[in-house]
């Protein structure tokens, strides 16, 4: 099967006819942040719709802070907003509107993926799953993230109910790698119908293996900085000190139990200095977030896209540093485009059973 060329539309500044995708994706990221070449691309998963061309441009700022108290009655520590910049990533949104070619399209690049990372969301009034966001990994950027919109997909006896039935069955194939936080497999239950079960591809669940990674990066950086030490400082007194204290400084202790599982946006926070922002957690899924017609303002609608787009590849931005066993120091020295490309997969240690 030929690869696809992927690509962006072109600058706001430029043409004023966008897509659902690429209109909504631009609208929280500032183009004066591309470079020519980059503004002169065209996105292949386009169809015309300039509604939401410059709405929300304050998504566009990568230094936002955000201070937050820690538990433990430590002065504030500011925090910068987790964002990926608009040329590392494309959003698709999967409903009655996309086009067969745009559909088409997406099946030529999930058929080069063979890492994912995944996210879902329901409806705040009844709990029922209503989107579903997947973020692929392919071998060269950019990563798509794919937002199949439940309640508003085309009708099932057409092609393109079938095509995105297709779309499901490739990317949950055998071979394939989903990762997720939290239990994915209970989490798919209600969307069984588009999935072929059991599910051949391996679902890993980074989230229970968060503390062991957190606690053993902790030890990490108290040797690095241990040695450092000795190396520097003369007096014993200082180093025996230190020795019987075997803590990391510079990042705070877990503030969860034992066995306890970590949130997403306190792994961010506590490993990368990153804040996540969950505001739109609880939202009204169920409601389209591209139609026109759609219940929500465009204002809702824009701050729901760019928490559901980044809540997922928040999961994608923690995948490496758990599997690859990171340290502090690399974690501060990655490229964050380099956090959205294939890599090869390690196989997660077993988790400690749990005593009663």
């Amino acid at each position: 099967m030929p690869k696809p060329n992927y690509s962006h539309h072109s600058s706001p500044r430029r043409s004023r006819s966008h897509s659902h995708y690429s209109s909504s994706h631009r609208s929280y990221h500032s183009s004066s942040h591309r470079s020519p070449s980059h503004q002169q691309r065209r996105s292949q998963y386009s169809t015309t719709n300039s509604n939401h061309v410059q709405q929300h441009q304050h998504y566009s700022s990568t230094t936002t802070t955000t201070s937050k108290s820690n538990q433990r009655g430590q002065p504030q520590e500011t925090y910068s907003t987790f964002h990926v910049h608009s040329s590392d990533y494309e959003i698709v949104f999967v409903n009655h509107e996309t086009s067969t070619n745009s559909l088409n399209k997406l099946l030529n690049h999930v058929n080069l993926c063979k890492q994912y990372s995944i996210d879902t969301e329901s409806e705040k009034t009844n709990n029922q799953l209503s989107l579903i966001q997947i973020n692929s990994i392919p071998f060269k950027p950019p990563s798509l993230v794919v937002l199949f919109e439940l309640q508003h997909l085309p009708d099932r006896n057409s092609q393109k109910y079938d095509n995105i039935l297709q779309l499901f069955q490739i990317i949950f194939r055998a071979g394939n790698e989903i990762y997720s936080w939290g239990n994915m497999q209970l989490k798919l239950e209600p969307a069984k119908e588009f999935l072929i079960l059991p599910i051949a591809a391996v679902l890993i669940d980074i989230q229970p293996h968060f503390s062991t990674w957190y606690t053993r990066a902790r030890t990490q950086c108290w040797v690095q900085s241990l040695s450092y030490r000795n190396d520097k400082i003369n007096d014993n007194a200082i180093i025996q000190q230190h020795n019987q204290h075997p803590s990391c400084d510079c990042h705070p202790p877990s503030p969860y139990k034992i066995n306890e599982l970590w949130s997403l946006q306190n792994s961010l926070k506590y490993a990368c200095n990153l804040f996540l922002d969950k505001s739109c957690r609880l939202s009204h899924w169920s409601s389209s977030l591209t139609s026109r017609h759609s219940s929500l303002s465009d204002v809702t609608r824009m701050n729901m896209i760019h928490y559901a787009t980044h809540d997922v590849m928040a999961v994608t931005l923690l995948m490496q540093p758990i599997t690859e066993r990171w340290t502090f120091d690399k974690i501060k020295l990655r490229k964050m485009n380099e956090m959205f490309v294939a890599f090869t997969s390690i196989r997660l240690p077993a988790l400690p059973s749990l005593k009663n």
